[in-house]
């Protein structure tokens, strides 16, 4: 969340029109009007209302470059304004400073808090006239070198004690402990995979904070793809690569976060891979962070693909129901909600299988208790009120029966004909209680309509199926799918993932 540190490293350069009748010699005004600007951009955007609640008093806008940063009085405002407002801070930036405009989001410090009142008392006070002073000549020299990279102070990387290990994830953990802990011979390359939101960041940035407690003199460097392929991009450009080179190549940690940008990249996948060559041969440490297999990554160079899998590749797999109920638990603990048990499984059954979408759901649901004031113990009432009664995909339309159809025959390998036939065997019955189930969760059909979708003439037998399946679950049977034995818990989160797969 707090990536304020990690967005500055780029280097930028102000948007020359953004600070035209700003005075040669006072640049901190031709800020100040920028971020006015910027402040009356986002009301307009946003309108007075949510404007005054999140913006007026609990964030203020900075500027640093072309980087808006936004500090905010807490991490629930933080998190909220990061949620549903980043779009809105990403367009007024672009209108006033430029294409290249980025937002950051942290909470701000005590020492921040204090710091910036002072300097707004001193503007308010009346300065007085001098004559301006002439500014030094500014050589080539001058233009070409980008700004000097702040040093990682890694204050806003997420750690390790705050990671839930789950069996899912535990040889994901261990080996990130080992890198991060181990000296003497520790693993020196790992490469982390698996889908969205599970927990792949957190892993990284927990190996920068622990790395530099154990060796606070340590050179590290914390990017994602995107930042590692601007950052050369520009050094190109500006005649700095070798400064690049040097700063880079030197380091005792380097960890690259969505490595599978760099796919298609040819120029930035060469110097990706000489980085890695030259921090392995001082006996460097490298971590690695995709989407997928280094194999499964489109357009990756032979080369470099053979460089990745010379370490340890590790998958951090989707987490569990268990562990989700565990993670909504701790979740909603850290924002003062007391959820109750039943409370927590409809939570988790709204937000879906990834880490990130839980946590966004519980931050929905402490914002509904805030502001509407709904009790915690009416748990079943407040996460309706927050999530709503029926699965949606993103483009806000209820899920279609013909979709779960899809998703279960995939998830089991039952024919489309087998699920909506007569068929009796064991497997074509226990994907029809699936379907049934899954049907009368995420859509708002009836059982005679579920019945109807399934080929059904009365709906009492869809009825008992659904009852089947859950009685499946209470039992943690294991069932048989296309490729091999989940439990029937776990074959509802598998077959739902697949739902939502479809519909993207």
């Amino acid at each position: 969340m707090n990536r304020c540190s990690s967005i500055v490293d780029s280097p930028v350069e102000t948007h020359p029109e953004s600070l035209a009748n700003a005075p040669a010699n006072d640049p901190n005004k031709g800020t100040g009007i920028v971020i006015d600007a910027l402040r009356k951009e986002l009301r307009q955007r946003l309108g007075n209302r949510k404007y005054e609640l999140w913006f007026q008093d609990n964030a203020r806008l900075d500027l640093n470059g072309e980087n808006v940063c936004v500090s905010a009085e807490n991490q629930f405002t933080a998190d909220w304004i990061e949620r549903h407002f980043r779009s809105q801070l990403e367009e007024a930036g672009r209108a006033l400073i430029g294409a290249t405009a980025r937002v950051s989001v942290e909470v701000r410090s005590a020492q921040a808090t204090a710091a910036t009142n002072a300097v707004a008392t001193n503007l308010q006070r009346p300065t007085t006239m001098t004559a301006p002073t002439t500014p030094e000549p500014m050589t080539r020299k001058h233009r070409d070198s980008p700004p000097p990279r702040r040093e990682e102070s890694g204050s806003g990387w997420r750690r390790f004690e705050d990671f839930l290990v789950a069996p899912p994830n535990r040889l994901a953990f261990e080996s990130a402990r080992q890198v991060a802990e181990v000296a003497g011979d520790p693993l020196r390359l790992l490469f982390l995979h698996g889908s969205c939101g599970v927990g792949k960041t957190h892993l990284l940035q927990s190996i920068c904070r622990r790395f530099l407690e154990r060796q606070p003199n340590a050179k590290v460097r914390y990017a994602t793809g995107e930042q590692f392929t601007n950052e050369f991009i520009a050094a190109i450009r500006e005649g700095n690569i070798e400064r690049f080179r040097r700063e880079t190549r030197r380091l005792d940690l380097l960890v690259i976060d969505d490595v599978h940008f760099l796919g298609n990249k040819t120029a930035t996948q060469s110097e990706c891979l000489h980085t890695i060559d030259a921090i392995g041969f001082h006996g460097s440490r490298i971590v690695l962070a995709s989407d997928a297999h280094p194999r499964q990554i489109a357009k990756f160079s032979a080369a470099l693909v053979s460089r990745f899998l010379s370490g340890m590749v590790v998958k951090v797999d989707d987490p569990d129901r268990a562990t989700r109920c565990a993670l909504a638990e701790q979740f909603a603990r850290r924002r003062g909600l007391a959820l109750p048990p039943a409370a927590i499984e409809t939570l988790v059954d709204r937000a879906g299988t990834s880490v990130r979408e839980i946590e966004g759901a519980v931050m929905t649901i402490a914002a509904v208790h805030s502001l509407g004031g709904v009790e915690v113990g009416s748990g079943q009432i407040l996460i309706e009120r927050a999530l709503g009664r029926v699965a949606t995909s993103h483009a806000g339309r209820s899920v279609r029966v013909g979709e779960i159809l899809q998703a279960v025959c995939t998830t089991t390998g039952v024919e489309r004909d087998d699920l909506v036939g007569a068929g009796r065997h064991r497997r074509v019955v226990t994907a029809r209680g699936l379907a049934a189930h899954l049907a009368r969760e995420m859509t708002t059909l009836s059982f005679p309509e579920i019945a109807s979708a399934l080929g059904r003439s009365s709906h009492s037998t869809i009825h008992a199926a659904a009852a089947r399946f859950r009685e499946l679950v209470a039992r943690s049977e294991l069932l048989a799918t296309r490729n091999d034995h989940v439990t029937a818990a776990d074959l509802i989160e598998r077959t739902r993932r697949e739902v939502l797969r479809v519909r993207s």
